[in-house]
């Protein structure tokens, strides 16, 4: 395939086009996965035969723009002393502290690296001994020694005003222009788990040798969990296109997972050891005979519109504590999931819509403050004068 082609679903482009040929196993199933509807204006859509959701009206946080300006953030970890450390697209590693960005960057990767398309600095996760050892871990593209593009992880040590390359985890990793995956975040089991896409190459998904469309699972050293699904492998899950954000629910442990379709049927999906989530052989609510019926289906999936979903957080603290915030690019949304228990259907909404452009990501701060990034800055969007923004979203039931 063309890995030059744009990014079809983070474009928002419409549904059906450049979509690939399925495999005559694939059939409709009996009993579709629900898919939302597209949002109203207003931001109050809602899935087709869902359970009533909260709207956008009760939504109980007030929003406040903590620094505009900023160069396609993408990820956000919050360290126990209360500084938030962020990466930017282009390569950059920076800090909000004591209330104020700091202008400095605390590292500016360099070569091998390389941005390219949605490809760069991508995800970062802080140990979880952060406050002894001083560790981060990033998720980073770079020019491979053939020339190509490639997607790696690094430990990062920081200290003070600085950051710098302590080690190189996990390298090789496919890249490209696009479908560069990126997201890393550490798990219950103080594992770190890494989305992968497939470069435009969608046959990779379904290759239980290459690293490309997975979620990969390994220690904060760089080594193999002894309990990972396939032996002396990384991968956890196959079978994703580009999967670009990772929640645990907090009572469950359950892990979700959001990730981008091909120009539409977006998905939310519960993670499964060893599972395989069907790309590119279906994607929705599809399924098939044989081993295809095996593949994973969706716990959600936008149907015939783009969210273009990317990061994604469970909120643990007030009155909607249980529910999950996804950020949609194309969407230019947080989408509200109410995952659903019992005979209760999960469900989602649009909040925000068209508010603040193209949302990146979504995170819960350890005080209940809820912190949103836009990236109207990435190429295709329409940046204002104050992008891009990291938001803080504060608890009004405090």
């Amino acid at each position: 395939m063309n890995s030059a082609a744009p990014e079809v679903n983070e474009a928002g482009m419409s549904a059906g086009e450049n979509r690939p040929a399925k495999t005559p196993s694939a059939s409709a199933s009996p009993e579709p996965v629900p898919s939302a509807a597209e949002p109203s204006k207003d931001g109050g859509g809602k899935p087709e035969n869902s359970q009533p959701a909260f709207s956008s009206s009760s939504f109980p946080y007030t929003a406040r723009t903590l620094a505009s300006g900023l160069n396609v953030p993408w990820e956000m970890a919050f360290a126990p002393d209360g500084r938030i450390f962020f990466t930017e697209r282009p390569g950059t590693l920076r800090v909000f502290e004591e209330g104020e960005l700091r202008k400095k960057p605390l590292l500016e990767l360099p070569a091998p690296f390389i941005s390219e398309g949605e490809g760069g600095l991508l995800g970062l996760a802080l140990d979880p001994a952060f406050e002894d050892n001083g560790f981060a871990y990033a998720y980073h593209s770079y020019r491979s020694d053939s020339g190509g593009v490639e997607n790696r992880v690094l430990r990062l040590s920081i200290s003070g005003s600085k950051a710098e390359i302590d080690k190189v985890l996990l390298d090789g990793i496919p890249g490209d222009t696009n479908h560069n995956g990126g997201r890393i975040k550490f798990g219950p089991d103080g594992y770190l788990y890494i989305t992968t896409g497939e470069r435009y190459e969608p046959e990779l998904a379904q290759d239980q040798e290459s690293l490309g469309g997975k979620i990969l699972r390994i220690s904060k050293d760089g080594t193999l969990p002894a309990d990972n699904p396939f032996p002396h492998s990384p991968v956890y899950s196959w079978g994703h296109r580009n999967p670009q954000g990772l929640a645990w629910q907090p009572e469950s442990g359950v892990l979700y997972s959001s990730e981008h379709g091909q120009s539409s049927h977006d998905e939310i999906n519960l993670i499964e050891a060893g599972g395989n989530y069907g790309w590119p052989l279906i994607e929705g609510d599809e399924a098939g005979t044989g081993s295809v019926a095996k593949m994973k289906l969706p716990l959600l999936h936008s149907g015939e519109v783009t969210w273009a979903p990317s990061g994604m957080a469970f909120i643990t603290q007030g009155p909607w504590s249980g529910e999950l915030l996804v950020a949609n690019l194309a969407g230019q949304q947080l989408l509200h999931v109410s995952p659903g228990t019992g005979d209760k259907k999960p469900s989602a909404e649009a909040l925000f819509h068209e508010k603040w452009g193209r949302i990146r990501n979504v995170a819960e701060g350890p005080d209940g403050t809820l912190y949103v990034m836009t990236n109207n800055r990435d190429g295709r969007g329409s940046p204002g004068a104050a992008d891009d923004q990291l938001i803080a979203l504060r608890p009004n039931w405090k």
